[in-house]
């Protein structure tokens, strides 16, 4: 929502404009963009590389070549643009190269309200000693306390002319795919007291005919508190980019870059015989989980920037971060306990700005997904003494609790509203929204969140087993909890969703709409709830039910919508679209997991493999799909609408870290608990042999896996090369007094 530099039109045509623009002008006045857009010249030949940290495009036009690379500086904030050039038939060139960005007003929503005001509180002025172009938005809208930036625009050559009024850059009537700027000689070295602002920087290169590459680079950056302190602010910026001008540094911060993004990365990495899934298992899922906890659920090139920090969303988005950075993860765990009221209930949706006014509406939910991310951050670090620190509770900074009470106050509010059979009532709704409408008279119960619950009971006893508390009060709770399910959920051949108002099931081969839900049968092995034969025909059901080529329904069938004679329909989406029938890919992440707890690697591969980008496209077609190849979605709309297969919402997805837990802890088995390692793979069969590297508790572990035939049982197992003893249950398990003693493991297991 706040401090947006840039302008970027959510709902424009054509999308994805205004961007980071490089115009690219020959001697005979042709003017292309490397970057494709805006300019839309064809190209002699382009490629767009996404990778950790890095966006490069990488273009050819009448003999030049052309590379710009993106990356943001880990020591500065700034955006850099670094430009290649060179000649590629011998000739030497003369190029005017113009970089240009669109300032925005800060607030994307502030903005469209009333931006046609604010754009008289705003300035542009070009620094000579600089060479930068500035922007100041000075709006009195902004409270006291949340001083607004110096933006600014410079590079690292001389600068020719320069514009920072976009009216005249574009010119009237011209468009950003060949602005009056670029189409004259030079630009007007204007700046604006208001209006609309921007930055355009003109440059002219020579390329050599040899071939050899001239760099050029631009620095989009902001330094804090003008108002107040201009000059300082100003010396600042000069420092920055006086660093950033100097020779080499440009490698220095794309190194740094890598560098961080090593340290993600580097938590797993796995070598296994399918070259999408591994890409996407070791790149791309990482850099989806590393975004998505970034935002929760609030910017991406869908959302505009209007959302909070989601509670439930968060708690999930940090399950991938646990082992990556469990900092990370502890700090954001600390922020959502204070969004917990005294009662256990929690806000469904926060910001970490003061001034915004939080959502109140209270889920059935959003409280039990703390005890999720409490357990899997301890299981990855071992720091038990997490759950004796102090947090306050929301709206009473001075009324702190344990991390153990605040889970327990979560637990009591989840007991504490129960319905007639037993299970806890919808409130405003639970992870899936249209299941809210069904409890309009508040005597709705959610199964789900039923099976949310027992599988945060059975965490909860786990952790006060560990921790010396006596865990009798949690086991009643629990035998109650499973008593209640297994008397009222089973419709036969499927878990029941949830019950309405009146007591009627929702998710029963009675109803005329969705008949079955995908999220009850996963849960129901996820939570250890109901019998393995229950359990297996309940897969079995939603495979029948709700398998398209491309994914799981989320369930079937779709209600007809706003204008059916169903009384009880549910939402405004249409058949097939969002929760109402669409493939939920947050939800099938869940089914990859029961698939691998019934020792279906074949199904658990399958329902991963099926959602990777890059694989439904290569099936249905970029134009169908019409999302990026390497993100995960939320969701695709389903069959029975006409937009079957679009892609929606991707990056900022609980798909993303959903996926990363499915892989790395079910299908290769690398899962973390409170007292080591648990190593239980469960992989296609056709994978004989397949190696990961894990780091846990500060120690390198190198684990190589071979199965033969429907693998499972434990075969050898072994340690820096002497066997180990099996757990309990006939599992590898690496005890954690090993990795505290080591830096380096390697393990070896056989299974068939």
């Amino acid at each position: 929502v706040m401090y947006r530099l840039t302008r970027y039109r959510q709902h424009n045509l054509p999308i994805d404009s205004p961007g980071f623009y490089v115009y690219i002008k020959s001697e005979n006045g042709a003017v292309w963009s490397p970057g494709f857009r805006p300019c839309e010249v064809k190209l002699d030949s382009w490629q767009a590389v996404h990778q950790p940290g890095v966006t490069s495009f990488h273009a050819e036009y009448d003999g030049v070549k052309a590379a710009l690379t993106f990356l943001v500086s880990q020591t500065d904030d700034v955006l850099i643009w670094k430009l290649d050039l060179n000649s590629t038939d011998g000739r030497a060139r003369k190029l005017d190269v113009y970089a240009y960005t669109e300032f925005s007003q800060l607030s994307w929503k502030n903005e469209d309200l009333y931006g046609y005001y604010d754009r008289l509180q705003l300035k542009t002025w070009y620094d000579e000693n600089a060479s930068c172009i500035n922007y100041l938005f000075h709006s009195g809208n902004y409270p006291a306390g949340h001083e607004v930036p110096l933006a600014f625009f410079a590079g690292s050559e001389p600068v020719v002319s320069y514009s920072g009024n976009r009216n005249t850059f574009i010119g009237n009537y011209g468009s950003e795919a060949m602005p009056k700027g670029v189409c004259a000689d030079r630009l007007l070295n204007d700046t604006i007291s208001c209006g609309e602002p921007a930055a355009a920087l003109h440059n002219q290169v020579v390329l050599n005919a040899d071939g050899s590459t001239k760099e050029l680079c631009f620095y989009l950056g902001a330094q804090q508190d003008p108002i107040n302190n201009l000059e300082e602010c100003e010396n600042s910026r000069n420092a920055v980019l006086d660093k950033l001008r100097c020779a080499g540094e440009t490698s220095r911060q794309l190194s740094k870059v890598q560098q961080w993004w090593e340290h993600h990365l580097s938590a797993l990495q796995c070598e296994i015989p399918d070259a999408a899934g591994m890409r996407q298992i070791n790149t791309f899922s990482v850099m989806n989980s590393v975004v998505t906890g970034r935002y929760s659920r609030s910017l991406n090139i869908d959302a505009p920037g209007v959302r909070g920090v989601g509670f439930r969303d968060t708690c999930q988005d940090m399950l991938a971060i646990c082992y990556r950075d469990p900092a990370w993860a502890i700090d954001t765990l600390k922020f959502l306990m204070s969004l917990q009221y005294a009662d256990g209930h929690a806000l469904h949706m926060a910001y970490r700005h003061e001034w915004f006014e939080p959502a109140t509406s209270v889920h059935c939910d959003d409280h039990l997904w703390l005890v999720y991310l409490v357990y899997a951050i301890l299981a990855e670090t071992g720091d038990l003494s997490l759950l004796e620190e102090p947090v306050p509770y929301y709206g009473e900074e001075k009324q702190t609790a344990t991390v153990w009470q605040h889970l327990q106050k979560a637990l009591d509010f989840t007991s504490g509203n129960l319905g007639r059979h037993g299970l806890p009532i919808i409130l405003r709704s639970d992870w899936n929204d249209i299941i809210g409408k069904f409890n309009q008279r508040g005597e709705g119960e959610s199964v789900f969140a039923g099976q949310q619950y027992v599988y945060a009971l059975r965490q909860m006893i786990e952790l006060a087993q560990a921790t010396g508390r006596d865990a009798s009060e949690l086991q009643s709770r629990l035998a109650t909890m499973e008593k209640a399910i297994l008397e009222n959920a089973w419709d036969g051949k499927w878990w029941r969703r949830a019950f309405d108002d009146n007591g009627d099931a929702v998710g029963s081969d009675k109803c005329k709409f969705g008949k079955i839900f995908l999220n009850t049968q996963s849960w129901a092995l996820i939570s250890a709830t109901g019998t393995t034969e229950q359990n297996t025909q309940a897969m079995q059901s939603a495979e029948a039910q709700l398998a398209t080529d491309i994914g799981l329904k989320l369930l079937n069938p779709s209600f007809a919508g706003w204008n059916s004679e169903e009384g009880k329909t549910p939402v405004g989406y249409g058949a097939g679209c969002g929760e109402n029938g669409a493939i939920f890919c947050h939800s099938n992440t869940w089914a990859v997991i029961a698939q691998a707890l019934l020792g279906n690697g074949e199904k658990a591969w399958k329902y991963f493999s099926q959602l990777i980008p890059h694989n439904i496209i290569s099936k249905i077609g970029i134009d169908c799909y019409k999302a990026e190849p390497y993100a995960w979605v939320s969701n695709i709309v389903g069959p029975e609408n006409t937009q079957f297969g679009w892609g929606n919402v991707s990056q900022i997805s609980g798909t993303a870290p959903w996926m990363d837990v499915a892989a790395t802890q079910y299908i290769l088995g690398i899962r973390p608990q409170l007292d080591g390692l648990l190593i239980s793979p469960c992989a296609p069969e056709q994978w004989t042999e397949f190696s990961i590297r894990r780091r846990y508790r500060g120690c390198d572990l190198q684990i190589k896996i071979k199965q033969s035939g429907n693998g499972g049982t434990v075969k050898t197992f072994t340690i820096d090369g002497k066997p180990a003893a099996l757990d309990s249950n006939g599992k590898a398990k690496v005890p954690a007094e090993l990795t505290h003693n080591a830096t380096k493991l390697v393990i070896d297991i056989a299974l068939g």
